[in-house]
């Protein structure tokens, strides 16, 4: 059985190699640096849910989900953010976020969320 895909976007690289290390026995992982290479995944390949940042080059994580909405509403997103503030923005409340974790990421609670969404 195919694994489930996730997409890991975020512009630091140590947390995408995180994710990937974390995640990868049970999901396929690709990788995105930036809001606009995440838009574009959502549009060429099969996803079955999203871990985004906020801050980003190129591409703001807000305006991602925007455009990831437009394309997709069924997709779980996961906002992953150092900013907690974010977690009450009125956009991130009406895109159907499905999560938001707090950097540090709990991994626990993380893997938790995520089998929760989409099982294994």
């Amino acid at each position: 059985m195919a694994k489930k895909r996730i997409l890991v976007c975020d512009d630091e690289k140590s947390i995408r190699l995180l994710l990937n290390e974390i995640l990868s026995d049970y999901y396929e992982i690709l990788e995105a640096s930036d809001g606009r290479t995440a838009v574009d995944l959502v549009e060429s390949e099969s996803l079955d849910l999203i871990i985004i940042d906020i801050k980003m080059p190129h591409m703001h994580g807000i305006e991602a989900i925007e455009q990831i909405r437009q394309r997709n509403q069924e997709i779980p997103i996961i906002v992953c953010s150092a900013y907690s503030k974010m977690k009450d923005d009125f956009t991130i409340k009406n895109s159907d976020v499905a999560a938001f974790i707090t950097k540090p990421i709990d991994i626990k609670a993380l893997k938790m969320k995520i089998f929760e969404l989409i099982g294994a």
